[in-house]
């Protein structure tokens, strides 16, 4: 009997059965079959993975390749500095060093946070946390002063470095702090001009791009490229640093002097309307006067008192009702509506001109002639002065002041505002509206950047707001005069200045509280003011000092205002070269006269023009 030729099969101890060579084999190319089939597939993915990176997406796969040697790096534009009218720094950008951590590198991160905590002035358990874990970058205190950073590098603690970052540096510490405004730990504008100008003042990062190996060498020959930074332009203010020193100085002594709340400042040129100086001090919980970062001569709004008085007679004279020397009786005390109005002193029915009126400032002979005059004249001149509206000024946060519309006015409203209650503006209002006064009728915008300068020193002006005529010039010269006998023998003596004629008016008004009303007699609020220009005849200085909650014994303007007025205006009038009557006398006998912008004489032609026609005054 023949045999097939097999193949035993063990199973357990002994051969069970021989498998057919036949069905080896037929398994034998199955496998092969299975084997080929899979390297098809392999093959396959090959190629279209080939051909994905060649044809449909080679610009990602060369860019990832870029990516592996090409290292771009952000060259940081430094930040514009901000400077006064005449150059000099307020603030700056500087290099100042950082302390950073490697957390993963600390070794004992307790001990460690235990030997910076006293040298940083920060909490133990603050700086623990920072330097635990194993992160490779915590930031310990940005923007240290260098002996500070010097005494921790000397401890020689592992894991910890410096770093170099930009920090915004204030020469003048907290000076002008309200106008230039605060940055973040990051060099943005938060706050102020810093944040308004923001986007100039920051410039534009740069970029450098080098070729390096695997090791982080760059590679000779390989692609690098340098795209420089554009720095930051630096920013020119209209506010003078010594003139801002000064003021806030005696805004101090002031305020601590009158016993009052918070005091403010600000200075003008009232043919440019650029801000010499904007000074705000505040008093703290603690009882002690400082330098506010709030700029409260655009954001806090109050309620003037008697030195709206001459926007009211501006008013009178320009509508032709009454004359400066117009005579009428003023009675002590006068009834309007439900509501009684009382000049302090109180006194006896008297003959009095409009002149007169302003240097007692009478409550009671304003309000006469305001009611004269008619509410929708006073209103309209009121918002053509610039109150109840905001400035050209643009400023974060500023206040618009609130001069109700003729519709919501009640049966008082005429002659509360005309005294100045009932209606509030912000100081800076009130320095533009007699800047007009000051300036021939004309209203300056107010301003407080110059321009801006490039790096090459290329200076580019800031474009002028528009000037807005509000009076004739006849009739702000005659409102002018009258105000210099305020200072010469009426409210404001404390306000005279050595050598010059001074234009000027006090103010002293009750201040709302904020349930309503005014408190009663003997348990009121003040605000005490002064506004000024001199020389009267020739303005080239305008000022504002507001005293917040004055002491009871100083209460009134002439008391608790008026001398700040004095004392830094004397300081102005030096610092500004400003001549004394006697130095103009020497001046044009000599022949030498003060050179003057082409704007300022301008408007001295249109007044000698309007001067020569026919007056339509009474």
């Amino acid at each position: 009997m023949s045999r097939q030729p097999g193949v035993t099969v063990a199973t357990g101890r002994r051969a069970s059965r021989q498998v057919p060579l036949r069905e080896t084999q037929a398994v034998l190319r199955h496998r092969l079959v299975a084997v080929g089939c899979l390297l098809v597939v392999v093959a396959g993915l090959l190629i279209w993975r080939l051909a994905v990176v060649q044809l449909v997406e080679p610009d990602r796969f060369l860019a990832y390749g870029e990516s592996q040697r090409i290292v771009p790096e952000e060259l940081a534009a430094t930040r514009g500095a901000i400077t006064d009218r005449n150059g000099v720094d307020l603030a700056l950008s500087l290099p100042l060093p950082t302390l950073v951590a490697t957390p993963a590198a600390v070794k004992e991160p307790r001990l460690t946070a235990e030997r910076l905590a006293g040298i940083l002035d920060v909490d133990v358990d603050f700086l623990e946390g920072r330097l635990s874990g194993d992160g490779q970058y915590a930031y310990l205190s940005r923007e240290v002063d260098r002996a500070v950073a010097a005494e921790v590098m000397d401890l020689g603690l592992v894991g910890i470095r410096i770093e170099e970052e930009r920090a915004r540096v204030r020469p003048g510490n907290r000076s002008a702090l309200g106008v230039l405004g605060r940055t973040d730990v990051d060099s943005v504008g938060i706050s102020g001009l810093e944040l308004v100008y923001d986007g100039l003042l920051s410039g534009v990062a740069g970029l450098k791009v080098i070729e390096r190996d695997l090791t982080g060498a760059s590679i000779p020959g390989g692609e690098y490229s340098v795209e420089p930074p554009t720095h930051g332009r630096t920013l020119v203010l209209t506010i003078d640093r010594s003139l801002q020193f000064e003021a806030e100085r005696l805004l101090v002594d002031g305020v601590e002097r009158a016993g009052g709340q918070s005091g403010i400042l600000v200075a003008m040129d009232p043919t440019s309307g650029e801000v010499l100086v904007s000074a705000t001090v505040v008093r703290g919980s603690d009882g002690v006067i400082r330098i506010s970062g709030e700029h409260r001569a655009v954001t806090w709004t109050y309620e003037p008192g008697s030195i709206i008085k001459p926007l009211t007679v501006a008013a009178v004279l320009d509508a032709a009702v009454a004359s400066p020397d117009t005579v009428r009786k003023v009675p002590g005390r006068i009834e309007v509506h439900d509501a009684t109005f009382r000049d302090a002193p109180l006194h006896d029915p008297l003959d009095l001109s409009v002149a007169d009126i302003l240097r007692r400032s009478s409550n009671v002979g304003t309000i006469m002639w305001a009611s004269d005059l008619g509410p929708d004249a006073l209103h309209s001149k009121f918002h053509e002065f610039g109150l109840g509206r905001v400035s050209a000024l643009e400023f974060p946060g500023e206040s618009g002041g609130s001069l109700l519309p003729l519709s919501r006015w009640s049966g008082t409203s005429l002659p509360t505002v005309s005294i100045g209650q009932g209606v509030s503006t912000t100081p800076m209002q009130m320095l533009t509206a007699y800047a007009a006064l000051a300036n021939k009728g004309v209203r300056p915008a107010p301003t407080l950047v110059l321009g801006t300068r490039d790096d090459g020193g290329m200076f580019e002006p800031q474009r002028a707001g528009r000037n807005t005529t509000v009076v004739p010039v006849r009739v702000a010269a005659e409102v002018a005069s009258m105000m210099e006998g305020v200072v010469e023998s009426g409210t404001g003596t404390r306000a005279a200045v050595p050598g010059y004629r001074v234009a000027g008016k006090t103010g002293t008004a009750w201040k709302p509280r904020p349930g309503g009303g005014y408190g009663s007699e003997g348990d009121r609020d003040y605000v005490a003011s002064f506004v000024g220009f001199l020389p009267a005849d020739e303005p080239e200085l305008v000022v504002l000092v507001v005293v917040d909650e004055p002491s009871s014994e100083r209460y009134s303007g002439g008391k608790a205002a008026a001398p700040i007025f004095s004392d830094f205006a004397s300081f102005a009038v030096r610092r500004l070269r400003i001549p004394s009557e006697v130095e103009r006398v020497g001046l044009e006998q000599t022949g030498r006269v003060r050179a003057v912008t082409p704007a300022h004489q301008r408007l001295l032609d249109g007044a000698a023009l309007e001067l020569a026609a026919p007056s339509t005054g009474g």
